[in-house]
């Protein structure tokens, strides 16, 4: 058995989806349109486990809608300032924008 070389796998993958034109989507008239909307990430909000299970199940739902055909728009956005930031910022007795610009601003 060939020793496993992340490095290598990773390259070789690039490569395949860079000749397939993976990343490119295009949309056609012929097919149904669907919108796959997830939970929007918060920047003051605590990473877990649910976080996971949500992003994950979209995923495979917007993979599966694709594969039979749909044009399907998977949007990813930041919502800066919605009730987890708020809830947190309360926590940390700070206000939300506060919160909101200490964890989205570059290190």
């Amino acid at each position: 058995m060939k020793p496993y070389i992340p490095k290598d796998v990773e390259a070789a993958a690039q490569s395949a989806w860079t000749a397939a034109d993976a990343y490119r989507a295009v949309e056609r008239a012929d097919r149904k349109k669907f919108y796959c909307v997830s939970m929007l990430p918060y920047p003051s909000g605590r990473l877990h486990m649910g976080h996971v299970r949500n992003y994950t199940i979209n995923d495979v739902m917007y993979r599966h809608l694709r594969m039979q055909g749909y044009n399907c728009l998977m949007p990813m956005g930041w919502d800066a300032f919605g009730l987890p930031a708020e809830n947190a910022a309360m926590k940390n007795r700070r206000r939300a924008r506060e919160v909101d610009v200490a964890r989205t601003s570059p290190s």
